[in-house]
């Protein structure tokens, strides 16, 4: 048997700009920003990715979601977030 010797990917999810900031200064290999954690992330604003954007060397997940609580949407919120992902899209 081969001992597999990658290393685990870290991931850490965080709020805003100095999240991502000092997430990747502790070796964070990548980034779930969000606003808002604790409503347990909502999406961030398109500043805030901008920033992100100019700002970040490691790679970054932006989390799209309009409201803390559950995780069910309704129609309105579901063309919500298409929305806010085709504003993400152009950004970059």
């Amino acid at each position: 048997m081969v001992a597999d010797t990658q290393k685990p990917l870290i991931e850490i999810c965080v709020e805003g700009i100095d999240g991502l900031l000092a997430a990747q200064a502790a070796g964070a290999d990548r980034v779930e920003l969000c606003a808002s954690l604790i409503e347990g992330g909502i999406t961030p604003s398109l500043g805030t990715v901008r920033d992100a954007l100019e700002s970040a060397t490691i790679p970054f997940h932006v989390i799209v979601r309009p409201r803390g609580g559950d995780f069910l949407y309704s129609e309105a919120e579901y063309r919500s977030m298409l929305a806010d992902v085709e504003a993400l899209r152009e950004l970059g």
